[in-house]
């Protein structure tokens, strides 16, 4: 099983107090891949406002630092079992579609 994290947009606030660009959104996709089999789960986490002697200018940000703060406020083993939950009932259906009436 592969899981992978997509930072699909960051929202700022221009300025807040003497800091610039300040990151309050993360936009999110969480993935996990078996074999030819994908799910995933999307959403959002709001950012509490930086201390200044912590603040990381927006230039400075990498994707390690992003995710790092996703890790911090999301529950991922959970998320994890769930896609796991999705895999296995994609490789393993339990139902179907019947379209009769056409």
């Amino acid at each position: 099983m592969e899981y992978k994290w997509v930072i699909s947009d960051l929202n700022a606030k221009i300025q807040d107090g003497e800091l610039s660009n300040v990151i309050d959104t993360i936009h999110w996709i969480y993935q996990a891949t078996d074999g030819e089999y994908s799910a995933d789960v999307y959403g959002s986490v709001g950012l509490e406002a930086p201390e200044a002697d912590s603040f990381i200018p927006s230039e400075d940000l990498t994707e390690d630092i992003v995710i790092s703060w996703l890790e911090s406020k999301l529950d991922v083993e959970v998320m994890q079992e769930g896609l796991d939950a999705q895999l296995d009932a994609i490789a393993n259906p339990t139902h179907i579609s019947l379209n009769l009436l056409s």
